[in-house]
């Protein structure tokens, strides 16, 4: 289903404007600060995502798989750039040249919001501190989403998913009541919470500058705000003075969830306080044990693979995915996850694909500078 006969058989997703005239410029990589840049695009936003062939995206980074054919662009095609990046534009620039700095200040003279999510310091090298940019644009919203923040001893360490939420008390929590802590939940959940802090914070700035007419910073750190998904453990170990552990499936309160098995293959039922069948009891199917469960009242609630919970049509019906079209032939259609909630009961359109590298160059930086220059710039490698 291409994505307009999508749109024709799911009418609740279409256009949100709520940000329409909104700049944002984005300097950053992976997941959770290029999702917030989406999310803004996608609520009405110009997003433009600078970026520099000399050192890509880590979701460009992806190495050809010996399947893919001749000419497949990978490093447009991994899912994950098209769910982080979707609906914007991209531009290149060497900001370690002159003309690159001034291109990139330029753009930032336009925009009311600046991302960016690299290991604090970068911008300090190229002479461009956050004190800087806030004096020479005192109305632009800069966000600063770094693993650690701004300040303290471990701002310049680099941050991935697993360390991020075993610093912020995640995972020591996962794990069986009777065993060791398992940890690894091998979720970026650091990633999405900061993804939706981000963007709360975003919106709440620019309405803050209605009132005010500044800009302000906002110090983001990744850990600090997964922290709070742990709130509960913090406070049951501040009130019984006990450490929390695995529980298994088991609530704090003490209610017990049962995973049980299903006659179909690798197929499991969620259920709270059911007691074990009898090994000699026949495995019902999937559909009979919930029809059975939910008979007596009990909540259950099937397991879904991530392949079942996008093909499940309830999803599908609420417009949880759009089909897309990228611009390159040989990656074809896409689908991609919506952002997961509706305004005025309509779900944001996906625009358009993640941006190729490069491509707005013409369109947005045609906005400082003609196109003999761009040319020139080209061959300079200032649009490196």
């Amino acid at each position: 289903m291409n994505a307009e006969n999508l749109r024709a058989a799911t009418p609740n997703i279409r256009d949100v404007d709520i940000l329409d005239g909104v700049k944002v410029v984005e300097v950053t990589t992976a997941v959770s600060a290029p999702l917030i840049g989406r999310v803004l695009a996608e609520l009405g936003a110009e997003v433009v995502k600078v970026e520099s062939r000399a050192k890509v995206d880590v979701n460009r980074a992806r190495v050809p798989r010996p399947t893919d054919p001749d000419g497949f662009p990978s490093h447009e095609a991994f899912q994950l750039l098209h769910e982080a990046s979707a609906s914007k534009q991209s531009v290149t620039l060497n900001m370690k040249t002159d003309r690159g700095k001034e291109l990139f200040l330029e753009l930032l003279a336009d925009a009311d919001v600046f991302i960016e999510n690299f290991v604090p310091g970068w911008l300090d090298r190229l002479g461009l501190p956050i004190d800087y940019l806030r004096a020479r644009f005192p109305r632009l919203v800069i966000l600063s989403a770094s693993g650690y923040g701004q300040t303290g001893p471990m701002r310049t360490q680099r941050s991935y998913a697993p360390v991020m939420t075993a610093l912020a008390g995640i995972e020591g929590l996962i794990g069986y009541a009777d065993g060791q802590v398992m940890g690894c939940s091998a979720l970026a959940l650091a990633d999405l919470n900061c993804t939706f802090n981000g963007v709360f914070l975003v919106m709440a700035a620019l309405a803050g500058r209605e009132a005010t007419g500044a800009g302000t910073h906002l110090d983001l750190s990744q850990i600090e705000a997964a922290a709070t998904l742990a709130g509960e453990a913090f406070v049951e170990e501040q009130l019984q003075g006990a450490r929390p552990g695995p529980r298994g499936n088991q609530d704090p309160d003490g209610t017990r969830w049962s995973v049980r098995r299903t006659v179909e293959d690798d197929t499991w039922v969620a259920a709270r306080v059911v007691e074990p069948e009898p090994d000699s009891t026949p495995r019902p199917t999937r559909e009979e044990l919930l029809k059975r469960l939910r008979a007596k009242g009990i909540e259950s609630a099937c397991v879904a693979s991530p392949q079942q919970v996008i093909a499940d049509p309830r999803f599908r019906g609420r417009g949880y995915t759009q089909d897309i079209e990228h611009p390159h032939p040989a990656v074809g259609e896409l689908t991609i996850t919506s952002v997961p909630w509706r305004v005025e009961g309509a779900v944001p359109r996906v625009r358009r694909a993640a941006p190729m590298i490069g491509a707005g160059n013409t369109e947005i930086l045609g906005r400082y500078a003609d196109a003999a220059e761009l040319a020139e710039l080209e061959d300079q490698g200032v649009l490196k």
